[in-house]
């Protein structure tokens, strides 16, 4: 707004004013002199007046423009946070589906490994004891004892194929949380005595030693007792299968503040160090020939492991190649329980 533009509200602002003032001067006689001053005041209030309100009107136009401003501020910000919500909902989305699509790649590739190793396993058992019932079949006049020879063998290996059903519906029991555990307190030293008696046989066979070592003390576990005699069993025929002629398998009880530690050692043929993580995976085998030929379903150190780890426990191996290995678990002791 120009100056005189300003004035010129001022004064329209003051004309009645002015008028009045004209009026009282004639009234009371004043000259034109003091009417003149007068009326410059008069000027120079319409020009304040006219400053302020200008400066007023210009206040309200600012606090408007801010209001404004604060307005759009807040539907862009709005705008933003809405965007950058849906943006992380769809990344949570996807990072989600990529999750299930590798769970269920691994459980594909664990269900086509299962179903191969299982078909392996029963597949040998199933060929030998065909193979034998065939050549007895083809060859009506073999000899007495060579009958009772191969249907020997053929017995032996339906044994080991019904071993093999066994095992896979044990392991399947624990895997799936069905089997229960029945703990109660007995003697862990008088299971392991039973333990060595029952691998007298197999043991002899290969001349090998079974020792037991166990210092004076209490041995009272808290535990199932008929599971923890097939985890004792497992160790002590894996020791002997892979003993060499003449070794030793050797069983240590000892005791450390609430548990029970159990170990089977042997002086056999050991595990390669990078095998060692996976000794306890089911179908796992560091020699998968040698290992068939000596019969086994390979599933008896993952069924010690999954034993050993529903009493809450652990199971580990410490081995050097040609020179043996040591299994060790513990147990939690029945008197501390």
């Amino acid at each position: 707004m120009r100056f005189s533009q300003l004035v010129n509200l001022g004064l329209c602002i003051l004309q009645p004013v002015n008028h009045y003032s004209h009026q009282v001067l004639t009234t009371l006689g004043l000259s034109s002199q003091s009417f003149f001053v007068l009326w410059v005041i008069t000027v120079l209030l319409g020009v304040m007046v006219g400053l302020l309100w200008l400066r007023r009107e210009k206040q309200l136009l600012m606090r408007l423009q801010q209001m404004i401003s604060e307005e759009n501020a807040q539907e862009n910000e709005a705008v933003k946070q809405s965007y950058e919500d849906i943006e992380a909902a769809l990344k949570a989305l996807f990072e989600t589906r990529k999750e299930e699509l590798q769970q269920l790649q691994r459980l594909e590739n664990y269900r086509r490994d299962y179903i191969g190793n299982v078909a392996h396993e029963l597949k040998t058992p199933i060929f030998s004891i065909q193979g034998y019932i065939e050549t007895v079949l083809d060859d009506p006049e073999l000899d007495r004892p060579t009958l009772e020879s191969f249907l020997g063998k053929a017995n032996k290996n339906a044994d080991r194929l019904g071993q093999i059903v066994m095992d896979l519906d044990t392991i399947t029991k624990y895997e799936s949380g069905f089997l229960v555990l029945d703990q109660q307190p007995f003697d862990l030293l008088h299971l392991v005595n039973e333990t060595v008696e029952s691998l007298e046989l197999q043991a002899k066979e290969k001349n090998i030693t079974l020792q037991v070592f166990a210092p004076a003390g209490d041995y009272q576990v808290l535990g199932d007792r008929a599971r923890l005699s097939q985890v004792l069993t497992n160790l002590g025929y894996n020791s002997i299968r892979y003993g060499h002629e003449n070794g030793n398998t050797r069983f240590r009880l000892s005791t450390t503040g609430t548990k029970v530690i159990v170990e089977v050692a042997d002086n056999g043929i050991g595990i390669p160090q990078e095998h060692l993580n996976r000794v306890f995976e089911r179908f796992f085998r560091v020699d998968k020939h040698r290992n068939r030929a000596t019969g086994g379903s390979g599933l008896g150190l993952s069924i010690c492991k999954h034993i050993v780890e529903a009493h809450g426990e652990t199971i580990s191996v410490i081995s050097t190649e040609g020179a043996g290995s040591v299994f060790s678990f513990s147990l939690r002791s029945a008197t501390e329980a």
